[in-house]
């Protein structure tokens, strides 16, 4: 039991043992009263007889002793009344004293008859043991009966109370804990029918609450994880809180979920640098760098948040600018490629027109080279800036599908380079059927056959051969352009739909081209939604196969 239960047993049983004697001393104390009237009635009847036999015989039957005192006391009894006369004389006709006779309490009632002539009237004190023995017994099982059962009464209610507050104790803490409560059953007239209820009620709204907290944190999550930027919440002891999968891209690999040291996963000396100020300032920083992992380009924004009065917390943002940078770049290596491609037929024409203008227009054979020269200058001019135009023109444009003649497309084609398929003794092949018509872009698809031609034909080998097919099945066109050239190496093949990239500069040059034909063709085949694939071997020859969706 506990500390507080044994002190309420031990102030009970004090106070039912202090109560028993309480309600013995009180019943003796009216036995005492009674006694007094008593004994002042059997004096009345002693006055009355004047003391005859018959007085003395009912004194006696009722054990009552009459002492007279008059003059010298010479009784034991006298003796004792004369000295408490000597020393209370108030005594006399009042309330009776009790006094030890003979190891006997005795009540005694003093009356003065005449001047100094007095009546001493001896009685056994009456007590509830005394005058009811039998009846002080049954008083005093009942009593304890009764406090017993008042014990065992309070003991039970004790642990009803008890009982009760502890598992709704128990409960709340449960639902605190987030577990189910235990039950309690409560009876109609409980005075815990009202916070049962209410603790009912309680894990109810708290459960509700919890389950809008978790569908809520789970929309959070998800935003988070799906957000493109990195986000990285630190708190005030350098722990990271919350990141999101952008962020473990970043820093190249996965954040722990676990409450970790920031170091950890920012490797960047930069950016740990702006977190450690922005803890130290409590100002925002932004920035931009490299990170060290991953080599991407981000646009850094470190922000000093206020949490609490006294928690600071820094909240990382990163914003990937690798393809910005990567566009930047592509631009201003355009740009220096057209220049550098613009300036050579430029200068070509200006320095072969003003050795015209200087004289040489004088001699027909050095005029007619000179024209040759910049007719053939001014046609490669032309044609950059057409793939230039060709390639400036916006992506999302939509198709214009009509029938187009596959088989008529690639003899057009060849009719234009007859020249220098002759010149290199080249044998073509083409396996279309006449019947193959597809529903395209014709000015695309073209172009796509026009520079795929173009190449094989331009960088083959002399006696080489070109052979070109097409098949159409379930609605959709492969095509495939394959020479016996000069090949292309594994590293370049990765690079030659690039803008301006030749694996022969020289020979490129010497045969015309600007470096925009596979480029052209890649940008073109993107915009059939199609797809070309490459397969070349240097000094073997290369296969171009390209895939179309047609209907």
């Amino acid at each position: 039991m506990s500390k507080r239960l044994n002190r309420q047993l031990i102030w009970s049983s004090l106070l039912a043992i202090a109560g028993f004697f309480i309600i013995i001393a009180g019943v003796d104390r009216l036995l005492f009263s009674q006694q007094t009237a008593h004994l002042k009635a059997v004096y009345q009847t002693y006055l009355d007889l004047d003391g005859s036999g018959v007085s003395s015989a009912l004194a006696k039957d009722q054990k009552v002793v009459i002492t007279p005192l008059a003059g010298k006391p010479t009784t034991p009894r006298q003796k004792l009344m004369q000295d408490l006369i000597d020393r209370e004389r108030t005594i006399v006709g009042q309330q009776p004293v009790v006094v030890r006779v003979q190891k006997t309490n005795e009540q005694l009632y003093i009356a003065e008859r005449q001047h100094n002539h007095f009546v001493g009237l001896w009685q056994p004190k009456a007590t509830l043991a005394r005058v009811s023995p039998m009846g002080l017994l049954w008083f005093t099982c009942g009593y304890w009966v009764v406090m017993a059962g008042l014990l065992v009464w309070s003991l039970r209610r004790h642990r009803y109370w008890t009982g009760h507050v502890a598992t709704m104790t128990h409960n709340i803490a449960r639902i605190r804990r987030e577990h189910d409560v235990s039950p309690i059953i409560l009876t109609p007239g409980s005075p815990f029918m009202a916070m049962g209820t209410e603790i009912n009620r309680l894990e109810q709204t708290v459960a509700h609450l919890r389950q809008k907290v978790l569908l809520r944190q789970a929309s959070f999550d998800r935003l988070i994880d799906h957000l493109p930027q990195g986000v990285m919440l630190i708190d005030a002891d350098r722990n990271v809180l919350l990141s999101n999968q952008a962020m473990a891209t970043f820093v190249g690999h996965p954040i722990a979920p676990d409450e970790h040291n920031y170091l950890d996963d920012v490797k960047t000396y930069g950016l740990a640098r702006m977190i450690e100020h922005t803890f130290r300032n409590q100002k925002s920083h932004h920035k931009e760098m490299t990170m060290l992992a991953t080599q991407k380009s981000v646009d850094a924004n470190v922000i000093a948040l206020k949490a609490q009065a006294d928690r600071e917390q820094v909240l990382v943002i990163l914003y990937d600018v690798t393809y910005l940078r990567q566009v930047e770049q592509m631009q201003l290596d355009f740009v220096g490629n057209v220049s550098h491609e613009l300036k050579t037929p430029v200068t070509a024409i200006s320095g072969f027109a003003e050795t015209l203008l200087a004289g040489a227009k004088d001699d027909p054979a050095t005029l007619e080279q000179f024209l040759t020269i910049i007719h053939d200058e001014s046609t490669r001019l032309t044609q950059l800036i057409t793939d230039i135009l060709t390639l400036s023109r916006p992506s999302d444009a939509p198709a214009k599908r009509t029938a187009v003649d596959l088989l008529a497309l690639v003899n057009q084609a060849m009719t234009s380079l007859a020249e220098p398929i002759a010149e290199k003794k080249l044998t073509v092949t083409t396996d279309i059927p006449e019947t193959l018509t597809i529903q395209s872009d014709d000015v695309k698809l073209s172009q796509v056959v026009r520079n795929l031609l173009n190449n094989a034909v331009f960088y083959n080998r002399d006696h080489g051969s070109v052979t070109v097919s097409a098949v159409k099945a379930k609605q959709q066109l492969t095509l495939v352009v394959a020479d016996t050239g000069i090949g292309i190496a594994t590293a370049d093949q990765q690079r030659i739909f690039q803008r301006f990239y030749r694996v022969d500069k020289a020979r490129s040059r010497h045969n015309g081209g600007t470096g925009l034909g596979l480029a052209i063709v890649a940008e073109m085949v993107q915009q059939l939604g199609g797809d070309i694939d490459l397969q070349s071997q240097v000094g073997v020859g290369t296969t171009f196969t390209v895939t179309l969706p047609v209907a």
